[in-house]
């Protein structure tokens, strides 16, 4: 029915997540709106802290205990999740929609081999034969590029190593032919080859088993290996949404992502070597100190009076969008500021 009245995929409106602090209550997530198409690959992107993760996790009902969620909906295939009790987010979490952790190591349990932790997934979700859901599991392990997958599935966790385990959490996360695939920071301390035949893999998944992909991760180069959309975001917030082609292309709008694309080696000095990285300066602020205005402002060199104490409208350009009062709209092919 979704797919017939052309609604996307996820479609994210006006989410807010609060936590009661000591320093009082803060908004990692605040007013965040986001859609997945069908097939699309969306990255997330910014610095730690930033409320990435937060967000994939509210994706799944996976809120830190004490948190809220004052407003907003998570509307998956046209259902809004919020609305749904513990035993129906159960349902969806893993068969509808499954996340990929950032430290295999932890998400894995370290007293059960691979295929037990597997097939107790498939058991929890569908009803197969034993012998059906062990072929499941080792076609699974096969297809996230695991060699000897029978050995595999009899090993412990701690006697595989980091590439193979990150393996393993995919072939658990496309285990039950997922729609929506959340991929958070799966490159995170592997090695550069191993980390693009991770970043290979998971387009692979995306074109052939799942619907759709929400990539978190700080690394930019990473980023526009899998993505066809960018959202970035700065304390809480999404400060831009803009197609990869125009993001790496013709170049972000917003001060913060060009500060950020101007960071990697790729965008400094025209890729030389001994030209020092531009640093953006001073610290993301606190949740529970957030300044007036735009958040970024303090770090800022575009920041006038204005931006330190007025919070800045959302202004678009085709599909492209920025949290800025001086977004750079300049036409493709003009120069473009620097932050």
């Amino acid at each position: 029915m979704a797919e017939e009245e052309g609604l996307p995929l996820l479609d994210v409106r006006h989410l807010s997540v609060s936590l009661q602090t000591r320093e009082g209550v803060i908004r990692p997530v605040s007013d965040v709106s986001f859609t997945i198409g069908r097939g699309e690959a969306v990255a997330l992107v910014g610095e730690s802290g930033s409320g990435k993760t937060l967000t994939g996790l509210s994706l799944l009902g996976l809120f830190p205990p004490g948190a809220t969620v004052p407003s907003g909906q998570i509307l998956f295939e046209g259902q809004d999740l919020l609305a749904l009790d513990a035993t129906a987010f159960r349902r969806i979490r893993g068969q509808r929609i499954s996340m990929i952790f950032q430290e295999p190591q932890s998400a894995l349990n370290p007293v059960l081999t691979v295929g037990t932790q597997m097939r107790e997934l498939f058991k929890s979700h569908v009803d197969l034969p034993d012998l059906r859901v062990r072929e499941e599991v080792i076609d699974r392990l096969r297809s996230a590029g695991l060699p000897d997958p029978e050995r595999v599935s009899r090993s412990y966790p701690h006697q595989l190593s980091g590439g193979m385990r990150q393996r393993v959490m995919i072939a658990m996360a496309i285990a039950l032919d997922p729609r929506l695939v959340i991929a958070d920071e799966p490159t995170t301390a592997l090695d550069p080859t191993v980390a693009l035949q991770i970043l290979s893999l998971l387009s692979s998944i995306r074109e052939t088993r799942t619907k759709g992909l929400l990539f978190i991760s700080h690394d930019l180069a990473h980023v526009r290996r899998v993505s066809d959309r960018v959202l970035v975001m700065y304390a809480g917030r999404i400060v831009e949404a803009s197609p990869a082609r125009r993001f790496f292309g013709t170049g972000p709008l917003h001060p913060y992502s060009r500060a950020l694309l101007s960071s990697r080696p790729e965008g400094a000095g025209g890729g030389r070597r001994d030209t020092p990285l531009p640093a953006i300066r001073g610290q993301v602020p606190p949740l529970w100190d957030l300044p007036p205005g735009c958040a970024f402002a303090p770090r800022c060199s575009q920041a006038d009076d204005r931006c330190r104490t007025e919070a800045p409208p959302w202004q678009t350009e085709g599909e492209s969008g920025a949290l800025c009062f001086y977004p750079d709209l300049s036409p493709p092919g003009e120069p473009r500021h620097v932050a």
